[in-house]
């Protein structure tokens, strides 16, 4: 078995402050487990004052551990003082026991969870403006963390929530993290009280057993242990602590306490003694939400759960989870499955990943790439379209090749807000959002046309396929701004813009920034890009060579028709052919010829039908047909080019000379 980790530093979205401390950033670690072939995932995250890991010494452990995962697999309790890892082994071990697809339990319940909404601590104005949009997402249940503020002016905040939302209405749940004091701790109970709260967390601070057993005797609000659970690694010491203060709740949280199977034994521990618990996250990244979540939800706990951090980071990873009217849920499509192997590609240690051409010109193959390269097309991308971090962004591409990956790494390098499909050809069908940023193939495009669900879309970029005279038509309508990309797996996406509607309409091609263009002596785009690093990539794509940053494109070199002498490019009739063949998949191609060396062949999928005149009309006798074939079904690349290639001969279509 392999294992490797790498550090990963997460930003907050606003200052996250508590009664300890205010964070703006904070650090965690992935670990990786790797067998034949397949790859798992866990997060390390402690918090630095909350956990009990020496979060200096953490590096070090987790270079021992991957000396030797076995040893450490084969006895967790090794990990007992760095509680974090442990969580990290034990769920990258059921990612890799689950096929590594980011289903961490292999019969989830797949039931929504209700969860809390968290307020953090600022001024009032902060603080209510957080509350009323909670409330606003339909949350019945808030979090409000107390103690850091004037306790006076902290108050009047829960006085202003209560005048508004009453207790039948809006379940108010306080986090003191330890703020309240041996002199003041029964007198603020007693204030807060007035406000019917449900409970508060860990009112003072760990380790005064004895008050805090005064505390759960006689508060007026109910206890819930949070802090308090972390240190006792010992299981004679976790079921002490419960027998001595009994407190009326105890807060699980997997990440800090060791992971799910010592979670589920301070559950077993709770329930003998008939004390409540709930389950939270602890600022982990998405990637240890997730996980968490799952085993929420295979608990199937009762009330308010605290899952709802995902949405504090700038810089999260994709994740499967959404909350809709306060509850989290997790989807479980294809595309999810393959995002989490991607994000455990991108996230190694690893500068290179591995990328899969798509084969429309010759064999698939495989390409490493640098993955500062695709960062760096990212921020060209962010720069050139105007994107900024918050951005809307939909992903409805495949993730298998380079545009659905580009999608991904751009949402967690420029800090989008992605939301992703399962990849159809009419993505937008159930979308009601607004997006700042979309992708599509020509196809997605035509079908969203049609459809006339293109107004909540400010910029898309389409690429992948040529765009047809009837789109290019529709969409000079179009209020979106819509371009056409050029650019190929080797160039980590797209190198070049071309404007296809509005002021800047354009029949060239304009590269990005840094990026430089010649050609070869057949004609072929030569592309020199700084981000890519200082070796040219060699295309077979034929241009018209405007300047050395623009272009119009012509066709692929390896298509060009020799017939009679006269060079045709195959993709210069299709282009022509498309208003009388939209509704078919069709291409042009050749079969050799003893007169003219190579004959031009028209391939169209599906039953004969007469072409008629007019058909022919708009080409050159140079472009004309020499045969029309009828082909039952074109094979097609796994992102959903057609392959162009000469076909046995079929059912001949009619046409006139």
């Amino acid at each position: 078995m392999y294992c490797c980790w790498k550090k990963y530093t997460l930003r907050f979205k606003l200052p996250a402050r508590t009664s300890r401390s205010v964070m703006h950033q904070r650090d965690v670690w992935f670990l990786f487990l790797s067998q034949n072939g397949v790859t798992g995932i866990g997060e390390c995250a402690p918090l630095e004052g909350l956990s009990i890991d020496n979060i200096n010494g953490i590096e070090s452990q987790l270079g021992s551990l991957c000396a030797d995962p076995d040893k450490y697999i084969n006895n967790p309790k090794q990990l007992e003082l760095f509680p974090s890892l442990r969580f990290a082994l034990e769920m990258a071990l059921l990612d890799l026991e689950n096929g590594g697809t980011g289903q961490f339990f292999s019969s989830p319940q797949k039931s929504k969870v209700k969860i809390n909404g968290l307020i953090w601590m600022g001024d009032a104005d902060f603080m209510l403006t957080q509350i009323n949009q909670k409330l606003n997402e339909g949350y019945r249940c808030i979090k409000i963390k107390i103690g850091g503020l004037n306790f006076t002016r902290e108050l009047e905040i829960l006085k202003t929530i209560r005048q508004h939302h009453g207790p039948n209405t809006l379940e108010l749940r306080l986090d003191a993290n330890g703020a309240f004091s041996a002199e003041n701790v029964h007198h603020r109970l007693e204030l807060l009280a007035k406000f019917s709260p449900h409970s508060i967390e860990q009112p003072i601070a760990v380790g005064q057993w004895d008050l805090l057993t005064k505390i759960c005797q006689s508060s007026p609000i109910p206890i819930a242990l949070d802090e308090e659970l972390l240190p006792l690694v010992c299981i004679k010491e976790q079921s002490r602590m419960l027998d001595d203060v009994n407190p009326h709740y105890i807060v699980l949280k997997p990440g800090l306490l060791g992971g799910f199977k010592v979670s589920k034994h301070w559950i077993k521990l709770a329930e003998e003694r008939n004390i409540g618990w709930w389950i939270t996250s602890a600022l982990e990244s998405n990637i240890g939400l997730n996980a968490i979540s799952q085993w929420a939800e295979e608990r199937q706990p009762k009330g308010y759960q605290g899952l709802g951090t995902g949405q504090l980071f700038t810089n999260n990873l994709p994740s499967p989870l959404s909350i809709s009217e306060g509850k989290i849920s997790r989807h479980t499509t294809t595309i999810w499955k393959q995002i989490h192997r991607f994000t455990i590609d991108w996230l190694k240690p690893s500068p290179t990943i591995t990328l899969q051409t798509s084969g429309s010109t010759g064999t698939p193959r495989s390409i490493e790439m640098q993955k500062s390269c695709m960062e760096s097309s990212a921020r060209l991308t962010a720069e050139k379209l105007s994107l900024k971090p918050g951005d809307s962004a939909l992903l409805c591409l495949p993730v298998d090749f380079i545009a659905g990956k580009m999608m991904l790494v751009r949402a967690m390098h420029l800090a989008l807000d992605l939301k992703v499909v399962e990849p159809t050809s009419d993505p937008l069908e159930n979308i009601t959002e607004e997006f700042d940023f979309v992708a599509m193939t020509p196809m997605q495009l035509s079908n969203s046309l049609t459809h006339d669900r293109l107004r909540n879309i400010k910029t898309l970029i389409v690429g992948g396929a040529q765009i047809s005279p009837i789109i290019m038509e529709q969409i000079q309508k179009q209020k979106t701004r819509i371009i056409e990309t050029f650019g190929m797996t080797e160039t980590a996406s797209h190198i070049a813009f071309r404007p296809l509607n509005g002021l800047d309409k354009s029949d060239y091609f304009f590269a990005l920034p840094g990026v430089y263009l010649t050609q070869d002596r057949n004609d072929c785009l030569i592309i020199q890009a700084n981000h890519l690093g200082d070796d040219p990539i060699f295309t077979n794509d034929v241009v018209e060579l405007i300047s050395n940053d623009s272009f119009r494109w012509l066709g692929r070199h390896d298509n060009v028709i020799n017939t009679g002498g006269i060079k045709v490019f195959p993709e210069i009739i299709e282009q022509k052919l498309t208003p009388f063949l939209a509704r078919r998949n069709f291409f042009v191609g050749q079969t050799e010829d003893a007169v003219l060396g190579q004959k031009i062949i028209l391939y169209i999928e599906g039953d004969p039908f007469p072409l008629v005149d007019d058909t022919w009309r708009v080409l050159t006798k140079f472009e004309k047909p020499g045969d029309v074939q009828f082909i039952k079904k074109l094979n097609l690349t796994g992102s959903g080019k057609i392959i162009r290639r000469p076909y046995p001969n079929r059912s001949r279509g009619l046409f006139k000379e």
